[in-house]
């Protein structure tokens, strides 16, 4: 669906401004979208732990605006063994019948749609996805509440780039600015959110035309949220600072923590990912599967079940966890939540059931750094150690390095707490992480940086295009697709199938540059031709779209046709428009000009 015309010119994508505005509208869309999965999800599980599995997860202080758990029935060996199967099996009724994009992560998706799909997204995938993940997450399954949320804001973006008319460069830069929304607003990190989005595309790069959009758009998305929330971070955590350089070394093997098990994670997630692809079953089975076997694990470690969220604002608030099966606690309790939280998140995701991966790596993360942290009071008590801090630190540096985004995982969770105190021990723990663990990530679609990406083919030449003058390549110009501005819209509509062309040049009477009518984006449609024929002339719609000189580059000139979305563009010399060149004139344009550099370099 398309603009109604006499939209087009108010409403579409005209340059960097239309997209910061539209990042804006984006922003509180997905700020809407992520309460109200917010709010379902935790209304789901309130029903299912409390009433049906028996057991209290605990809430996160930023959650506890929603309906929590609260008193739970007795623990019920029955449903936390089957429950997971039976979501598991609803899911796998979606995917394989309505909407196989909502399996999985959904991260890994949206990357694959950026860099291989201009960033198009089906319109129904955001609601499917956030009923297989309300499925997933409230009958006990292992993941995280991002994956929704973000295709959520992702999805408008995309659909709006759609209804707008805008070619592939916008369209990614508004679904990466609904993803940031998403993010920003159900992880109430504003910044951290942004970041994420533009990071995770790459392994060692970012997105950086799109981080402008991306910051306005969680930002919108994080007060659209908390204004129906409630303000304050998703974790309540008292003051702390870095303070006793005592710490660092300890710091420091949490990093080799986070690499060594982070490397395990992504092993296993992938081995998962490929058996189950594999298995001789059904595909709507499969996640039921994958969800038995997360029961069994459930019934010794009911701990690994839903986000783990609950249980890591337990432990901030300074709680010593204990086994819930077994009544033990100690650090390697917390270690071995840790390692069968990998195996749990692994078999929900990776059989097919529907859940981020972002927030399971936050909670595996907190868990080792506090086995790190209360290991180290058992062995050098005398340095009084406070274990939230290494939890914390734990779960940014952890989904850095399987994430290969070290900015994110650091902003993101001194977002989630509402302080940067810990900044300098995350910079540690993270960037060991990431360092050793570059040649992984948890995200298969992710590529290593712009210069190889689909999307930024073109950018990576700009260097030679704007070393090339139009003027060396070009002494005429074509005119066919020149016309008056007094030309009524219809008049144009009719002709232009003889000329051949969707986008004309508009000139004034002594041939002055006016700028350009897109057919693609201004048409009148066959049932109004008859009411408002020769009663809109060309000059009424015309896109004020910047003319170039013949002393200009290629490179100048390809920016512009990307920027303004048109496939034409007119070259002027002293206001007089001397014709126009198109994409394909400036790209043969270049293919001379690298063929030239190659026959002097094999006769030098």
């Amino acid at each position: 669906m398309r603009l109604p015309f006499g939209l087009n010119s108010m409403l579409s994508i005209q340059g960097p401004r239309s997209i910061y505005v539209y990042s804006l509208l984006i922003g509180l869309f997905s700020g809407f979208g992520a309460y109200g999965f917010n709010w379902a999800l935790t209304w789901t599980e309130s029903f299912t732990f409390g009433n049906l599995i028996g057991y209290d997860p605990g809430t996160p202080a930023g959650d506890l605006h929603f309906h929590s758990v609260g008193l739970a029935a007795e623990l019920s060996p029955l449903w936390i063994l089957f429950l997971p199967a039976i979501g598991g099996l609803l899911v796998g009724i979606i995917t394989s019948f309505f909407c196989p994009e909502a399996q999985g992560g959904g991260t890994d998706s949206l990357i694959h749609a950026f860099h291989f799909n201009e960033g198009k997204i089906r319109t129904k995938v955001p609601f499917y996805k956030a009923i297989a993940t309300i499925l997933t997450l409230g009958s006990g399954g292992s993941g995280g509440k991002e994956g929704p949320t973000a295709q959520i804001g992702a999805g408008f973006g995309s659909s709006l780039a759609n209804f707008l008319g805008a070619g592939a460069r916008a369209r990614r830069t508004l679904m990466l600015a609904g993803t940031a929304g998403g993010l920003g607003a159900i992880f109430r990190a504003p910044l951290g959110g942004a970041i994420t989005a533009v990071e995770m595309v790459y392994q060692e790069d970012i997105e950086s035309d799109s981080l402008v959009p991306c910051i306005l758009s969680s930002v919108t998305a994080y007060l659209t949220f908390t204004s129906i929330a409630g303000s304050g971070s998703i974790f309540s955590v008292q003051e702390y600072s870095l303070n006793d350089y005592r710490h660092i070394p300890l710091y420091i093997v949490l990093g080799l923590l986070c690499y060594v098990v982070g490397y395990f994670f992504v092993k296993v997630y992938h081995f998962v990912q490929d058996i189950f692809s594999k298995l001789p079953l059904p595909n709507y089975l499969k996640p039921a599967f994958g969800g038995l076997i997360v029961g069994c694990i459930a019934l010794l470690f009911p701990e690994v079940l839903g986000t783990g969220f609950g249980l890591i604002q337990r432990m901030i608030n300074g709680e010593v966890l204990t086994s819930t099966s077994f009544g033990f606690s100690g650090p390697f309790f917390l270690l071995a939540v840790a390692i069968f939280k990998v195996f749990s998140t692994s078999l929900t995701v990776g059989s097919g059931g529907s859940g981020g991966l972002l927030g399971p790596s936050f909670a595996i993360g907190g868990m080792l750094g506090a086995f790190v942290g209360t290991m180290a009071n058992v062995l050098f008590p005398e340095l009084n150690i406070i274990v939230f801090p290494f939890l914390l630190v734990g779960m940014g540096s952890f989904f850095a390095g399987v994430a290969r985004a070290p900015i994110a995982g650091m902003i993101m969770v001194c977002d989630m707490i509402g302080s940067y105190a810990l900044l300098p021990a995350l910079m540690i723990v993270a960037m060991i992480a990431v360092v050793l663990s570059h040649r992984i990530s948890i995200y298969r679609n992710q590529i290593k940086n712009r210069f190889l990406s689909p999307s930024h083919h073109w950018d990576m030449n700009q260097d030679i295009m704007d070393r090339i003058r139009i003027l060396d390549h070009f002494t005429e110009f074509r005119k066919y697709a020149m016309v008056s501005e007094h030309l009524s819209l219809t008049q144009l509509q009719t002709n232009a199938p003889g000329i051949q062309a969707s986008d004309f040049i508009l000139v004034g009477s002594n041939d002055e540059y006016k700028g350009i009518v897109s057919l693609r984006k201004n048409r009148i449609l066959p049932e109004y031709e008859a009411e408002l024929k020769n009663l809109i002339t060309c000059g009424e719609i015309v896109q004020d779209v910047p003319p170039v000189c013949q002393s200009d580059t290629l490179g100048k000139a390809l920016r512009i046709l990307l920027e303004y979305d048109v496939d034409k563009l007119a070259i002027v010399e002293e206001n007089r428009c001397l014709g126009y060149l198109r994409y394909i004139d400036l790209f043969n344009a270049y293919q001379n000009e690298v063929k030239n550099k190659n026959k002097q370099r094999k006769s030098v």
